[in-house]
């Protein structure tokens, strides 16, 4: 997996995607409950679109229509639910299953991210650290239909898995494909689920970047010339002007920020979720073990004034409340980015909000929907 990708599937996955109760990550798939995307997909389309409006940068029927070529039915109108069982597993390995029950069409799906990964992979040879690119395989899999995607870099594959009324997507070492056979089995009845979740569910994965994902931290989309000009010349209706005077200062800093990250010895990310009262409460740490204390107190500067630059937009009012749930320290040859949740489904509503509303406002996250 892109290295990258492990940091945005932390955030976006693992904090805007953990509802209060139950708890929507598991370790064992006999723990699994399945959760309705509805409420939170109402909360998100009136607070971004009818309260901020950020889609009005694309166009919500943009977005929709991208969901709906995808395959995927849009929660508020066709019932769509999830869960996600993330095994933990030695160092320089991820086995992890995302799972969605609803009406998601599989041949649009399987389209949409096949071209996805034929342009990553042009990405990759544009960058000479590939010459071509792996063919995806169908297989078998639970007796399920399946098509595997190999990695690029490590021993590993991005599997998508379907049947009838659910889709499995998953990161699973290369040829292992048990997580996904028995979350199979207790999808379709043949493993009985558990009476009651944990009260602790924890997990951590370790990586050390190898050569290739050190580069291509470095270049991730330094293809966009003028990148901050562009980017935020399409913004201004939702953009405090006079924060971005200074364009040139947020990309060198961005890019400063790349560096550093391309250069950590090791990166880890740790999720524990607790019961507290009627939900969870939630943190997750992105652990970066630098090379010595002055490089963790320089990459702790440095992600400090990179979100000093993404909160300085124009957020509501509760979203810099949520972004307070922040958190970064250096500690000896360590840096922490830290991020706690209370078990509200209000709090962790609205910080799927805030990670929204930075994303939607960043050009590399809307090439999604325009490309």
């Amino acid at each position: 997996m892109k290295f990258r990708t492990l940091i945005a599937l932390t955030v976006c996955s693992c904090t805007s995607g953990l509802w209060a109760e139950p708890s929507a990550l598991v370790n064992d798939p006999r723990d699994l409950r399945l959760i309705n995307l509805k409420e939170v997909s109402s909360f998100l389309e009136e607070d971004l679109d009818l309260g901020k409006g950020i889609t009005e940068v694309i166009g919500k029927q943009v977005i929709d229509r991208k969901f709906r070529k995808a395959g995927i039915p849009d929660p508020v109108k066709s019932e769509l639910s999830y869960a996600i069982v993330a095994r933990e597993m030695p160092a320089e390995q991820l086995n992890v299953c995302f799972i969605l029950k609803g009406n998601v069409e599989p041949e649009k799906f399987l389209e949409f991210a096949g071209k996805r990964y034929d342009r990553y992979f042009e990405t990759l040879k544009g960058q000479k650290l590939v010459k071509d690119a792996p063919a995806p395989a169908d297989k078998t899999i639970a007796g399920k239909n399946a098509r595997v995607f190999p990695f690029a870099f490590r021993n590993a594959e991005a599997v998508v898995t379907w049947f009838p009324g659910h889709t499995i997507i998953s990161t699973v070492p290369a040829g292992d494909y048990s997580l996904i056979s028995e979350t199979v089995n207790v999808l379709e009845g043949k493993t009985p689920t558990s009476k009651a979740q944990p009260d602790k569910i924890g997990f951590i994965s370790t990586f050390v970047p190898i050569d290739q994902e050190r580069s291509e931290i470095r270049n991730f989309e330094n293809r966009y010339d003028g990148f901050a000009a562009k980017t935020r010349k399409k913004f201004k209706k939702i953009f405090n002007r006079d924060a971005y005077q200074d364009s040139e200062a947020m990309a060198k800093a961005e890019q400063q920020l790349k560096n550093a990250l391309a250069d950590i010895a090791r990166f880890s990310y740790d999720i524990n979720a607790r019961k507290d009262g009627e939900g969870y409460a939630y943190e997750v740490s992105m652990i970066f073990r630098c090379a010595n204390p002055e490089k963790a107190t320089e990459l702790k500067e440095m992600l400090l004034t990179w979100l000093a630059y993404t909160s300085s937009k124009s957020l509501s009012e509760e979203d810099l409340v949520s972004m307070r749930a922040n958190r970064v320290a250096a500690t000896g040859s360590t840096c922490v980015f830290n991020i706690r949740l209370g078990s509200s489904q209000e709090e962790q509503y609205q910080f799927s909000s805030l990670i929204m509303s930075l994303m939607m406002q960043d050009r590399r996250f809307n090439s999604l929907f325009k490309g």
